[in-house]
């Protein structure tokens, strides 16, 4: 069984009513069917199209849905994107879009800049609404840009998704080009072997695809996330266990599995649809394992990876970067690490005293 098999076979679960049963109420009830309409939008003449649609039909004709619309709270992009996402696969609510645009027209504004902002400009451009309270969507992606400090040996998981976010908005998922940006492009490919050395398919999955969206192909993490998938076609999440897996059974066990499965196989699906001319691996490995040893907590590692590049003759930022994030993991007393070591502390200071 392949993902999609995986995914068609669990389709009762994005209804948000078999979802409550047993998985945590989501905020936005429709979010995890928006992000399977997101898919079929991308992969044309997906199996499960038309019954995620139907699915999608009887979500917007409640009077829920409709009340949360009106709300016109955070949460109004989301119900946006699911009518635009039902609208260009062929099941349109024309007059819940008619609502939207009056919403839009009145001056229906919710609380969000940054990447929020970015996310309902791409929205309302997809559904083809005006949107006169919100500059373009490369005016909010410049905006976003100026304000990252790209640091791989301190991103947060918040910080990969918003910036795979905003690459995704930025780009329309690839129906527009983004300007060269190396220090943006150099942090992605860093990230993305960061997190596939962890075993993190999910934030790896998104990476990849940014990585992708920004005109970088990498064969060696396509081949990782194609080979990602379990026996039964889902593709583990970083919240999934399988020793809790194994001690649930029935409905339970499939909620467990789905809840900490599903998003991981749609973006992982998502990721490898994108179409590539040819496949690169577009990074030198120091810099990878450096960030992935200094991230880890290694620093006899970075360092040893450090004296290295200095006796190779090998230079360039993020190795600038490390020796900095090096540096400053150094204790009051000339130490290194918590409690100290000697050998982790000699090395430290032999890797520090050749690139002073």
């Amino acid at each position: 069984m392949n993902s999609c098999d995986w995914l068609e076979a669990h389709l009762e679960w994005f209804e948000p009513r078999v979802w409550n049963e047993f998985l945590p109420a989501r905020p936005f009830a429709g979010g995890p069917l928006l992000e399977l309409l997101l898919l079929c939008d991308q992969v044309p003449g997906l199996a499960l199209t038309d019954a995620a649609l139907e699915l999608a039909g009887r979500l917007t004709a409640t009077p829920e849905f409709r009340a949360g619309l009106y709300r016109g709270d955070a949460y109004f992009t989301y119900h946006v994107w699911l009518l635009a996402l039902m609208d260009r696969l062929g099941a349109r609510r024309p007059d819940l879009l008619a609502a939207a645009q009056a919403l839009l027209d009145a001056g229906v504004r919710p609380n969000q800049d940054g990447i929020g902002a970015l996310e309902l400009r791409y929205v309302t451009d997809l559904g083809g609404l005006a949107n006169p309270h919100l500059p373009s969507a490369r005016r909010l992606f410049h905006r976003w840009r100026e304000g990252q400090h790209l640091d791989p040996f301190r991103m947060t998981d918040a910080d990969c998704y918003a910036l795979t976010h905003a690459v995704f908005y930025g780009t329309a998922f690839g129906r527009t080009a983004l300007p060269t940006d190396a220090a943006l492009a150099r942090t992605t490919r860093l990230m993305l072997a960061a997190h596939l050395a962890d075993g993190d398919f999910d934030l790896g999955a998104e990476l990849f695809h940014t990585t992708l969206l920004m005109g970088f192909a990498n064969g060696p993490a396509r081949h990782r996330l194609g080979t990602a998938a379990r026996a039964d076609g889902a593709v583990a999440g970083p919240l999934h266990d399988p020793a809790v897996a194994a001690r649930l059974t029935g409905r339970k066990a499939t909620a467990y599995v789905f809840g900490t499965c599903y998003h991981t196989t749609l973006v992982t699906e998502l990721a490898l649809a994108v179409p590539v001319s040819g496949e690169t691996r577009p990074a030198p490995e120091l810099p990878e394992e450096l960030v992935i040893a200094f991230r880890r907590g290694d620093l006899g590692r970075t360092a040893t990876l450090l004296s290295a590049a200095a006796r190779d003759g090998l230079r360039g930022p993020v190795i600038t970067a490390a020796v900095h994030h090096l540096r400053a993991r150094q204790q009051p007393d000339g130490s290194f690490g918590i409690p100290a070591d000697a050998e982790r502390t000699a090395l430290c200071r032999a890797a520090l005293d050749v690139w002073r």
